[in-house]
């Protein structure tokens, strides 16, 4: 009974029908998750350390590695935030090639080509240091709904990743998981900041828990992290392009109703 229990807080899932325990799927071949927050370990073990938490309908190429250990057959995943860590068959299903992408891990296409190049824009000022897009959420939850990721995405034309977890100001059902287009209003205005002001950190965009209604799962609202003195303009540029803003203290936080 305490080996279950153990197991069961370790992989911290939601079980479905679809289990690949078994299976020597070839190298690129389209792995689904089937499960929510399934915890991604940096080897194919329990006691390993989790470098990610995934969770359906994201869709990873895997990498090649198979591993039997501890009750379970792990599979090598491919590009999970910059990681190939091993996730258990038992979360597993083999899909086609179509929901896998060799740079993403997004589910559908956006056609706004504006919304792609201001996302292109604001991801060469990340790479480039220029501007900070966050690797992490508040909360700690590890998953693919960073703001680097988001604007990853956007820029190849993909659907932005959204999490999938409840919080204080969501407790049910939480924030919804999925994939969602980003407003080419709310990249342009992200983009006006940093003429504006230099550098700047977008804390969130379509990632993270927020309140149930939030504008951040439309993919029409961000927070930007609030130095001392910049919020003032941060909420002047909002307004101007259309949108609602508010200080929040350690952010501003901006949304569009489009």
């Amino acid at each position: 009974m305490f080996v279950a229990v153990v197991t069961c807080v370790l992989l911290s899932v939601v079980l479905t029908s679809a289990d690949i325990t078994g299976q020597h799927p070839q190298s690129g071949t389209c792995l689904c998750l089937t499960g929510t927050n399934v915890n991604a370990h940096s080897s194919g073990d329990l006691q390993a350390s989790v470098i990610a938490s995934v969770s359906k309908p994201s869709c990873y190429k895997f990498h090649g590695g198979i591993h039997t250990a501890d009750g379970y057959t792990w599979y090598q995943l491919q590009n999970v935030n910059g990681h190939n860590p091993w996730v258990a068959g038992t979360f597993l299903s083999i899909s086609t090639a179509s929901h896998c992408s060799s740079t993403s891990t997004t589910s559908g296409s956006c056609s706004d080509a504006t919304a792609k190049n201001y996302a292109c824009k604001l991801k060469a000022l990340a790479d480039a240091g220029t501007i900070t897009l966050w690797n992490k959420h508040p909360s700690g939850v590890h998953d693919n709904a960073y703001a680097y990721n988001n604007i990853r995405d956007a820029c190849l034309g993909h659907a932005a990743a959204r999490s999938h977890y409840t919080c204080s100001t969501c407790t049910s059902p939480g924030a919804p998981g999925g994939h969602v287009c980003l407003s080419a209003t709310l990249l342009h205005y992200i983009y006006a900041v940093h003429q504006r002001l230099g550098y700047i950190h977008v804390n969130e965009i379509a990632g993270a828990c927020h309140s149930c209604t939030s504008k951040h799962y439309l993919g029409r609202a961000v927070d930007l992290h609030n130095p001392s003195g910049q919020s003032s303009t941060m909420l002047s540029i909002c307004t101007s392009m259309g949108g609602w803003g508010q200080n929040e203290g350690d952010h501003v936080h901006c949304q569009f109703t489009h």
